[in-house]
């Protein structure tokens, strides 16, 4: 008489989640990643070749109305810019790059 294979299964089927679960947890090298870019970013602010965020978002608020709900600075396209997650006016998730040194509309797409 064979046993049901539902149990190891199951068992394989949790351990699966819990490794997909660790994989996207932020790791300590996360945070010192994130730590950097505000380092950076505060850094460039002070030496005059990035707008402080303020200033961005007020751009952001011109080309791209919504709620954040996160930013990150970055160097994508050739430049520093600040990327936003926004919630637009229609609910749909975005992403904007908002170039760091002019205030100028990178990108827009969609999450």
């Amino acid at each position: 008489m064979s046993r049901p294979k539902r149990p190891l299964l199951s068992i394989t089927m949790i351990g699966v989640v819990l490794m997909t679960a660790m994989a996207a947890w932020p790791n300590e090298s996360d945070w010192r990643e994130q730590d950097n870019a505000y380092d950076l970013a505060r850094q460039a602010v002070s030496r005059g070749e990035a707008l402080p965020l303020h200033e961005i978002r007020r751009h952001l608020r011109q080309v791209a109305p919504g709620k954040v709900v996160a930013t990150h600075y970055e160097f994508e396209f050739d430049r520093w810019v600040y990327e936003f997650k926004i919630v637009d006016l229609q609910g749909q998730l975005r992403k904007v790059h908002i170039d760091a040194r002019s205030g100028a509309l990178v990108r827009v797409s969609d999450y």
